[in-house]
């Protein structure tokens, strides 16, 4: 299992919205969630949870989704993580 968070400088909108709806149906990806920061409504996170990272490789260098976002948002930026234990 490996994780990515997204993390972006972004007002919630319809359109990140749509993305966020788009997104929820790749292939690979096990669990999604966007959150807003509380204090700072412009601080959002995308916490994306992967059956593998062969899975999250596939959506990064294939989906028109993907390079949508990027355009959309310059400001977003992905890291990786391996899962190590969870619940």
């Amino acid at each position: 299992m490996t994780v990515y968070i997204l993390r972006a400088q972004q007002a919630p909108n319809e359109q990140f919205a749509g993305f966020f709806r788009r997104f929820k149906e790749t292939p690979g990806l096990l669990h999604a969630y966007d959150l807003q920061g509380e204090e700072n409504p412009n601080d959002t996170v995308v916490v994306a949870v992967w059956e593998s990272k062969e899975a999250a490789d596939r959506y990064l260098k294939s989906s028109p989704l993907r390079h949508e976002v990027d355009q959309a948002v310059p400001s977003a930026r992905r890291t990786f993580y391996n899962v190590l234990d969870s619940k």
